[in-house]
Formats: C-alpha cells, sequence, structure tokens
C-alpha cells in the first residue's frame, strides 16, 4: 500500500525515473526548493512499502478575495506506477489539504496540454472542466502574441475544480473551451 508523506529536499535526488518521462515537465533546482520552503505542506510524495518514490505533488496557493486557490505545478507518477490511481489520490490529497484551514481555497486549478488527452480525462473524473485555453502558453513568445492561432501543442487548457467555499460555482465555467486567453492575461 502506498503512502503520502512529507517531500524534502534529498527526495529530488531520486525522481530522475520520474522527471525524464516525455509527459512530466521539468524545473530549474531552485524552482523545487522555492515550493520546499514557501508551499512545504503543499509539496508531497507517495512512496511504496519499501520507501521508493512513486510520483509526487507540488503545488501552492495564491490570489486574493475569490481568486483565492491552489494552484497545481506539477502531479506526476513514475511510469512504473501509472494506472493504478496514485495521481488521483496526490490529488484528492491536494483537496484535502486545501479546502479547510489553514488554506480554505475556493478552488483548485493546473494547466495541462490540450494533446495531453489521458491527462485531461483523468482531471475531469475527478471534477475538474476547462475553465479557459491559454493560447502559446506552452510556446515561444511568438506563439504567445495571437489569441486565435489555436495550436494542442502549445496551447493549454486551465482546469479548475471549484471546492466547498466556492457555494456559486462561481470559479467554474461550462464552455470553458471556447474562451481563449494569452499567458500575459492570466492574472491573480
Amino acid at each position: 500500500m502506498s503512502s503520502i508523506r512529507p517531500f524534502s529536499a534529498t527526495d529530488l535526488f531520486e525522481l530522475n525515473s520520474i522527471n525524464l518521462d516525455p509527459l512530466t515537465e521539468n524545473f530549474y533546482l531552485y524552482f523545487y526548493l522555492q515550493y520546499l520552503s514557501e508551499w512545504p505542506s503543499l509539496f508531497y510524495k507517495i512512496v511504496s512499502p519499501t520507501n521508493n518514490v512513486q510520483g509526487y505533488m507540488l503545488a501552492k496557493t495564491e490570489g486574493k478575495g475569490k481568486d483565492w486557490h491552489a494552484h497545481i505545478s506539477a502531479v506526476t507518477v513514475n511510469p512504473n506506477y501509472r494506472r493504478i490511481g496514485l495521481a488521483s489520490t496526490l490529488c484528492s490529497s491536494l483537496e484535502r489539504f486545501t479546502e479547510n484551514e489553514p488554506y480554505e481555497v475556493y478552488f483548485i486549478d493546473l494547466f495541462v496540454r490540450c494533446n495531453n488527452k489521458l491527462a485531461i480525462v483523468l482531471y475531469e473524473k475527478l471534477g475538474y472542466s476547462v475553465y479557459r485555453r491559454v493560447v502559446g502558453y506552452y510556446g515561444d513568445y511568438e506563439s504567445k502574441m495571437n489569441r486565435n492561432k489555436i495550436d494542442d501543442e502549445i496551447d493549454a487548457f486551465d482546469m479548475r475544480k471549484a471546492l466547498k467555499r466556492d457555494i456559486n460555482r462561481e470559479s467554474v465555467r461550462a464552455d470553458g473551451r471556447k474562451f481563449n486567453v494569452l499567458p500575459n492575461e492570466i492574472v491573480f
């Protein structure tokens, strides 16, 4: 049985088998350490009974007022442990951690490449929906300048899940796939 444990700086040495996967976004060492120092309870791992790191969650809180939310920067699972519900466990844990004190966020959001169909299906099963399409999010400078230039390879869906604090579900919308924005238009 797998278990959730706090992430520590030395765990970064065990992530090669996870982070070398093409579906996983990679970050500079500073990025991981910043999350570890600023949001330690939102950076955690899931480990096997033999203490092997099977995956991790990298999240933070941001925004003000009704935009106060948790943001998933990375949730990833070692390819050897996929399709057994570990990503769902990591996401459900974040939901439990952040919808109660001390966070009490209105919603959780994440960005996923529009062509990552498996991840999109997973998030939809967990109750997330597309809030908007961020045109050129994973692209170069030029691709981030035209909101009508759609490309599933470099565009991202901003997916959200309203939590119990958002009683009227104001943080989500039904037609998010039709709502295009540029990366510089995202402000919290």
